[in-house]
């Protein structure tokens, strides 16, 4: 009987130590999944995240404007007409070109209030210089004749007869013409598009050959600071020439077809 009674007890004992190691099965089983139940939700919502940035699409709208102080109206006299009227090709050289008479137009810009503007010109007859190679921005070139009394002053093409280069032409601004309101100015230029030091009263051409693009301006006498005005009134001066007969085919009649565009900028 005390044999039966012992051998219960070892079988209970048995069952407790089954059940201990039972329960600390299962709840080592419970400490693994809530180290690791959470962590895997992190990495979904990761996942999740990186594939929505990875598929999302957007496009970017921006405002932009310049708020000036005016606005302002270039005018040309003659309709912006520079007209060489009839040329007779037995006056034109065969082996130099020729240069024809300098001419002036009226030049006048008109604004809605006093404004510091300069002016620019663009080239509308790119690739048709005759005798010099054209660079920069404006597509001008280095004159192989003198105009407006420089020796090589910055040129432009006067268009084409077929495949032949016409000639070339040099514009400035006049000097001593212009009024601004009711004071004299000087014209002032500068070729660099970023630097404001670098005005001076040498550079009266609107084109150049080198530098991004030509900007003119005006200031007081003996100063070099672009001045506001309302009404600027003043003149500008082309001249160009013809290039050689033997570079043309002078069997037929053809046009000059040099365009410059002057455009505002504003200060």
């Amino acid at each position: 009987m005390q044999d039966r009674i012992q051998h219960v007890g070892s079988g209970l004992r048995d069952i407790d130590t089954d059940w201990a190691r039972l329960t600390e099965k299962l709840v080592m089983k419970n400490i693994f999944n809530m180290k690791f139940l959470p962590f895997t939700a992190c990495a979904l919502a990761a996942l999740a995240g990186i594939s929505r940035s990875a598929s999302a699409e957007n496009v970017v709208l921006t405002v932009t404007g310049t708020i000036i102080p005016a606005s302002c109206t270039p005018t040309l006299g003659n309709g912006g007409v520079i007209d060489y009227g009839y040329i007779k090709a037995d006056t034109l050289s065969a082996t130099a070109f020729t240069t024809l008479a300098s001419k002036s137009i009226d030049f006048s810009i008109a604004c809605s209030g006093p404004v510091k503007v300069a002016i620019t010109a663009v080239n509308g007859r790119p690739g048709t210089l005759a005798g010099a190679a054209e660079s920069g921005s404006q597509s001008a070139g280095t004159s192989p004749v003198a105009l407006l009394g420089f020796a090589t002053p910055a040129v432009v093409g006067l268009g084409l007869d077929g495949t032949k280069k016409i000639g070339g032409y040099a514009i400035r601004v006049s000097p001593s013409t212009f009024i601004a309101d009711t004071n004299a100015v000087v014209n002032i230029g500068q070729n660099s598009i970023d630097d404001p030091a670098t005005w001076n009263t040498s550079n009266v051409n609107l084109y150049n050959q080198a530098a991004p693009y030509r900007k003119i301006s005006w200031a007081a006498t003996s100063t070099t600071v672009p001045v506001s005005f309302t009404n600027l009134a003043g003149k500008l001066d082309v001249h160009a020439y013809i290039n050689k007969t033997t570079d043309l085919d002078i069997t037929h009649a053809f046009a000059l077809d040099g365009m410059t565009t002057i455009e505002i900028i504003y200060l």
